[in-house]
């Protein structure tokens, strides 16, 4: 969706040169793909499209390209080719790493409304509730931003693990192979660098994203079988658990959700009973399932030819770094993420708004104010202020 006047000139010049400043001073966090001549990159530019089916043989000619264009957003593929610089159809793919992205919207937490704000296509102003079309131009539609908050980031860890732990203990994954970065607004990615998955197609990722997200399970895995009922009764159902148990996967998580084990054949019974019959408990269970499962944009994991934010980069959404985790539990995205110069400089604020950035706390009214570069870039680029003189 594009906004109307999504940056002025002064925001623009602003945000480029805190930008061309970042990749001055931390070119070393930039992460390069292993072979990276035979990845495609590309990148934005500010107020124009993605340039694409580019290839660098060395991190040098990168940086180049970042500090002399300043791009918006730069992007890598998962996939590797024979000629990354040639046309889709002639790149000859090779194979791709596995991608996971887990981002907020994706949640529909309860505390969305309480740092949302909606900002109209057309003429570019800022409201604090949601209106079918804009108060001050009646035409544009509004678009939702979001200011993430503790309770966000704590829900976006938790299901991050939640990830890890069904790709370690579910598919066998090496703890090693997985990494996890902010994605520098308001998800996590996660990468699987792993041989096994490297040559999968879009088909068999689809499956994997099936049974992650908990899609399709089926009564059956459980021991729960659909019978004819008898004449003498109404029951349409039969159990037999598995022989291979309840232990394990996802029969382990059903089995944790409704509280039986191996010897709970009469427990499930009532439940299921309780449930209407087999239709009826099978509808419980697609619903238990999507709860469990984890909530992964699976778009994004299927396609095999994506362009991914490239580590190390920073994000035009919030002008913040796409950076990987080593500690999750510890890890402060508005503080670790937050990596531009405190350099202060001028800013009109759009609308009254409360921030935490680096450990500082922000109470802004709507008006003319000076702010650290990292605040400032980060409010522009989410478009509630822009830059003055």
């Amino acid at each position: 969706m594009i906004i109307a006047n999504k940056f002025t000139d002064k925001s623009i010049m602003l945000i480029r040169n805190a930008f061309r400043e970042y990749y001055f001073r931390y070119s070393k966090i930039l992460e390069v793909p292993e072979h990276i001549e035979q990845h495609e990159f590309g990148y934005m530019q500010f107020g124009l499209g993605m340039i694409r089916h580019l290839a660098f043989r060395n991190i040098g000619e990168l940086l180049a390209i970042l500090i002399k264009e300043v791009p918006s957003d730069v992007y890598c593929s998962n996939a590797y080719y024979r000629f990354p610089t040639y046309a889709m159809q002639e790149k000859q793919w090779i194979g791709a790493d596995l991608i996971f992205d887990i981002d907020a919207k994706d949640l529909h937490l309860p505390c969305e409304p309480t740092h949302s704000y909606f900002i109209c296509t057309n003429c570019g102003e800022v409201q604090e509730s949601r209106f079918e079309l804009c108060p001050s131009c009646k035409i544009g539609k509004l678009s939702q931003i979001l200011l993430p908050c503790n309770k966000c980031n704590y829900a976006l860890k938790r299901e991050v693990k939640h990830l890890v732990d069904l790709l370690m203990n579910d598919l066998g994954i090496k703890e090693k192979s997985i990494q996890i970065y902010f994605s520098g607004n308001n998800g996590y990615h996660i990468h699987v660098l792993d041989n096994e998955f490297y040559r999968l197609d879009s088909q068999a990722r689809s499956d994997i994203v099936g049974y992650i997200m908990g899609n399709d399970i089926m009564a059956e895995s459980i021991g729960v079988r659909k019978t004819s009922p008898s004449s003498s009764s109404v029951v349409d159902f039969s159990i037999k658990f598995p022989k291979s148990g309840m232990m394990y996967g996802w029969r382990r998580r059903i089995a944790k959700k409704l509280g039986i084990d191996q010897l709970s054949i009469s427990k499930l019974d009532k439940i299921v009973q309780q449930k209407g019959g087999y239709s009826g408990f099978k509808s419980e269970l697609l619903k238990m399932a999507k709860e469990i499962g984890v909530r992964i944009d699976p778009l994004v994991t299927v396609d095999v030819h994506r362009v991914f934010r490239m580590a190390g980069t920073l994000n035009s959404k919030s002008g913040l770094t796409k950076i990987q985790c080593k500690e999750i539990e510890s890890f402060d995205p508005l503080s670790d993420a937050c990596l531009l110069t405190d350099k202060e400089v001028n800013v009109k604020v759009k609308v009254p708004i409360k921030l935490k950035l680096k450990g500082q706390s922000f109470n802004l009214k709507k008006q003319t104010a000076r702010l650290p570069a990292y605040a400032a870039v980060y409010l522009i680029c989410k478009r509630l202020a822009q830059a003055t003189d």
